[in-house]
């Protein structure tokens, strides 16, 4: 694909109390967001790629 996309997928992102999810990136806020329901993660401290060799 010739086009860049606007978000970063296939992130654990982690949060201040310690808990993490799966979620991505918006490239443009730099905002996380889960990859449950989209809503952004206001207290998200990081985030590290998951790359699974299974696809579903």
């Amino acid at each position: 694909m010739s086009q860049d996309f606007a978000v970063e997928t296939g992130l654990i992102v982690f949060t201040g109390d310690g808990r993490a999810q799966f979620g991505w990136r918006d490239l443009t806020t730099g905002w996380f967001h889960s990859e449950a329901d989209g809503q952004c993660i206001a207290d998200a401290i990081g985030a590290v790629e998951f790359d699974s060799d299974v696809m579903h």
